[in-house]
C-alpha cells in the first residue's frame, strides 16, 4: 500500500510539473542592430510580444517581429496558419501567401501586399510552429519592400530557426532575463 501511495504522489507532482512550465522564444537578431519590445500582453491561455527597431514604436514602426503564443491551442500547425492567412487575407486581399514549407509541426510562408482601403503596402514572413505547450505565429513585416528584398535571406534565417526554451523554473533561462517573455 505505501508503495502504491509513493507511486501515486511521484506521479502526481510529475504531471504536474508541465502545468507550470515556462516558456519563452529564442530569436537570433541581426548582427549589429538593436531590437527593443515595444509591446507584449499576456491574457489568459495567449501571449503577444512585438519588437521594433530601436527608436521606432508599437504604432509607429519601419519593421517588427510579432510573436504570438496559443498556449495549449489543438491545432496542427497547417490549420493555424490557415485560420490566421485567412484573417489578414481579408484585411488586404492584394496579394496571396507562397508557402515554403506546410507541415502539421511548422509552416512558413512569405508575401508582398500593395496599399489597400488605408492600409500601407507590406511584406512579411510568417510561421506558425508546434511548441512544447501549443502553437507559436512569428511575423515580420517591413513596410519598405526594396529594404524587404535586400534583407530577405537574412530575415528569412530568423523567422525559420526561431525557437522555443521550455525550463520548469521561471528564473532557469539560458538569455539576459531582460529579454526573456511568458508565452
Amino acid at each position: 500500500m505505501k508503495k502504491v501511495l509513493l507511486f501515486s504522489i511521484f506521479f502526481f507532482i510529475f504531471s504536474a510539473l508541465g502545468a507550470f512550465a515556462y516558456q519563452t522564444i529564442l530569436i537570433d537578431w541581426p548582427s549589429g542592430s538593436k531590437w527593443n519590445v515595444a509591446y507584449y500582453e499576456k491574457i489568459g491561455n495567449e501571449a503577444i510580444l512585438q519588437y521594433v527597431p530601436a527608436g521606432e514604436t508599437s504604432s509607429n514602426w519601419t519593421r517588427t517581429l510579432i510573436v504570438h503564443s496559443y498556449r495549449d491551442s489543438d491545432y496542427a500547425s497547417t490549420q493555424l496558419a490557415s485560420i490566421l492567412t485567412r484573417q489578414m487575407m481579408m484585411q488586404n486581399p492584394t496579394s496571396n501567401y507562397k508557402y515554403y514549407k506546410y507541415s502539421p509541426d511548422d509552416t512558413l510562408a512569405v508575401r508582398s501586399t500593395s496599399n489597400y482601403n488605408g492600409i500601407q503596402a507590406q511584406c512579411e514572413i510568417f510561421r506558425v510552429t508546434k511548441a512544447q505547450e501549443g502553437q507559436i505565429s512569428i511575423q515580420y513585416i517591413d513596410k519598405t519592400k526594396s529594404h524587404f528584398m535586400k534583407t530577405y535571406a537574412v530575415w528569412y534565417k530568423i523567422v525559420r530557426d526561431a525557437r522555443t526554451y521550455s525550463s520548469y523554473y521561471m528564473d532557469e533561462r539560458v538569455m539576459n532575463k531582460a529579454e526573456s517573455y511568458e508565452l
